[in-house]
């Protein structure tokens, strides 16, 4: 059972290796340094990133990648397919983007979608939950962020974690059930 978030990350990217390196264009990697945070333009941007990989090249040791996951993020499943899409760059590396070697190993590992915002086929979901298990309870209470609706309005932009869905909701829904999961499985949040 694991005391620290990153701790319980640590342990999951070191099971998913394995996945990773075994793939089509898998390369072996040095374990990456995983933290919680927000990744860059994850806030006060139409882009609405969940996890960022940080190239070793851009690291002060030059030997290992730098990866961020979200904190508003809590399911654990959900956190684990943002990872598996990291450690593929920090595998591959961050030159090809999501071209070429990325989106060969993402598929081979089991990511789907858009390469830009992958989400776990239903086998690599089945196996995922099979380690969130093993792991434990990700020990993160998440974080909520202050609602930046436009000014006037009631409504509440929420948008999808997954698939980049977004809904408007008023806030006394959200406090009565809470915030939605996307149609795609993904939890939703309130942007």
């Amino acid at each position: 059972m694991s005391k620290t978030r990153e701790e319980w990350l640590n342990n999951a990217a070191a099971e998913m290796k394995t996945w990773v390196t075994g793939s089509r264009d898998g390369q072996e990697y040095l374990d990456p340094f995983i933290s919680v945070g927000f990744p860059k333009g994850s806030r006060g941007s139409a882009s609405h990133a969940i996890g960022q990989c940080h190239d070793k090249s851009m690291s002060g040791d030059k030997e290992r990648a730098h990866i961020f996951i979200i904190p508003t993020m809590t399911n654990p499943v959900d956190i684990l397919a943002v990872l598996m899409h990291e450690l593929v760059h920090a595998s591959v590396g961050n030159k090809c983007g999501h071209r070429g070697p990325f989106k060969h190993c993402a598929v081979d590992v089991g990511l789907e979608g858009p390469m830009t915002a992958t989400v776990p086929g239903e086998l690599l979901k089945l196996r995922l939950e099979l380690l969130s298990h093993d792991l434990g309870e990700y020990p993160h209470p998440g974080l909520k962020t202050a609602p930046r609706g436009s000014k006037g309005s009631r409504l509440l932009k929420v948008y999808c974690l997954g698939c980049g869905c977004i809904i408007r909701i008023t806030q006394k829904w959200l406090d009565l059930v809470g915030e939605p999961t996307c149609g795609c499985g993904f939890e939703m949040v309130v942007d």
